[in-house]
């Protein structure tokens, strides 16, 4: 059933190319949404500013600092709240961390607690700070037995009442040392529960050439098999694959990054694959005329329409500040929209709410008034309405520390959390009437 990438890609490469040609597909409706800064608030969220964990190091003259893509970067719905995975900056390196959340999902506290280990006799260069604790990887997948599985460079299941049991190592070399910039490595981007079938999707670079890759497990990751990805005119692109959606049997990976995300080129390419039996055999293909500095951080399914969503820059800026928003209805054709009407923001993170439709959280970068000064985010949330083309838009504020991660609980509030703050929707329906 896997069929060559070839014949796809260039249909699909000609479908989005005219769409982009005639102005992207779908406006987005003007009565509906815009770039002004309407509070988050009016969409029914609350902040609680503080309320998470801060992932770093801090003391009385140091509020510490977490480089971006460390510190929380999952959130997995669990019991009446969520579960929280991430990296820690112990003062050395990033280590790996978990937050809880507390009754009514209003606080994320990291646990275990940090601890100060006592390293006054230690030589420097001997020194590692705390180093870490929680279900370790870089991925959690929950699973039917109320168990997660930790998925990284190894899995690890956490059982209900805690107690961790290592699964299989995946067959990559991974770089121990950060230092050693042209080592062989791999990375672990995304992971699903598709059926019964655990799916975990990275990239691993060999020789100073990176490469997707798709591993799956049918008996909950106690073993694993990788899955081939067929090539793109004869060649592997040279991206791993960023994330996976999910919907039945059907799932649809993404590359994380076109081949301009890193050199603004004017123009870019990037692929997907799509799988109608859960994983097992793919077809592949790629989207053209992608914009300066493309990159996709997600892809989901929701109100029957495919997204992959992300960023990409302004013309002749050099780091992404505007959305990326590419939809399908089958999977496998794909057209960009029209996202000038969503104002700014980077799609860093999305969930589907409890109506089954999107809701998205992108930052933009703040103009600096002192080029040393630290970064500021200004960071949005939008919440679709059903369609491709509609959405209502809701400002989160200005902070160094911008909103990282989104989840939709149990009981279908959203909840939305950075390395300081959270949001959380008073009831189950954002931008639809939300009660006090």
């Amino acid at each position: 059933m896997r069929t060559r990438g070839g014949r796809l890609a260039a249909v699909v490469s000609l479908i989005a190319g005219m769409a982009l040609v005639l102005g992207g597909c779908g406006k987005i409706r003007a009565d509906n949404t815009g770039s002004g800064e309407t509070s988050a608030t009016k969409l029914g969220f609350k902040k609680y500013a503080g309320a998470v964990g801060y992932p770093s190091v801090t003391g009385p003259h140091n509020k510490g600092y977490v480089a971006p893509g460390e510190g929380l970067r999952q959130l997995v719905p669990l019991g009446d709240c969520a579960l929280g995975e991430g990296t820690f900056a112990n003062g050395y390196r990033y280590v790996n961390v978990n937050w809880t959340g507390s009754q009514g999902c209003t606080k994320l506290s990291i646990t275990p607690k940090p601890g100060a280990d006592d390293e006054a006799d230690v030589p420097y260069s001997m020194r590692s700070g705390w180093l870490g604790g929680g279900l370790p990887g870089d991925v959690v997948v929950p699973w039917d037995d109320s168990s997660l599985i930790g998925v990284g460079a190894t899995l690890t299941r956490r059982a209900p009442n805690g107690e961790q049991s290592r699964l299989a190592a995946l067959p990559l070399t991974f770089n121990t040392h950060p230092e050693q910039e042209t080592a062989d490595d791999a990375s672990v981007n995304t992971a699903m529960k598709v059926g019964t079938r655990l799916l975990i999707g990275g990239g691993q670079t060999v020789d100073q050439v990176e490469s997707p890759y798709v591993f799956a497990s049918d008996d909950a990751g106690k073993t694993v098999r990788r899955v081939p990805l067929p090539a793109i005119d004869g060649r592997q692109p040279s991206t791993p694959v960023g994330d996976f959606g999910v919907n039945g049997t059907q799932v649809v990976a993404f590359g994380a990054a076109a081949t301009n995300a890193y050199n603004f080129h004017p123009t870019g390419t990037i692929p997907f694959w799509h799988s109608a039996d859960g994983g097992l055999h793919w077809t592949s293909g790629d989207i053209t005329g992608m914009p300066p500095g493309t990159q996709v951080h997600r892809v989901l399914y929701a109100s029957g329409h495919w997204f992959a969503v992300g960023g990409y820059a302004k013309a002749g800026a050099f780091y992404d500040s505007l959305p990326l928003v590419l939809t399908s209805q089958d999977g496998t054709h794909w057209m960009r929209m029209d996202s000038s009407a969503m104002g700014t923001g980077n799609i860093a993170a999305a969930t589907v709410d409890s109506a089954g439709h999107p809701v998205l959280v992108g930052s933009a970068p703040r103009p600096k008034s002192e080029p040393n000064s630290r970064t500021v985010w200004c960071s949005s949330v939008w919440v679709g309405d059903g369609t491709t083309t509609g959405w209502q838009r809701g400002g989160l504020g200005c902070s160094e520390d911008p909103p990282s991660a989104a989840a939709t609980l149990t009981d279908g509030r959203v909840l939305i959390a950075g390395n300081r703050d959270l949001w959380l929707s008073r009831s189950p329906w954002p931008g639809r009437g939300h009660k006090s």
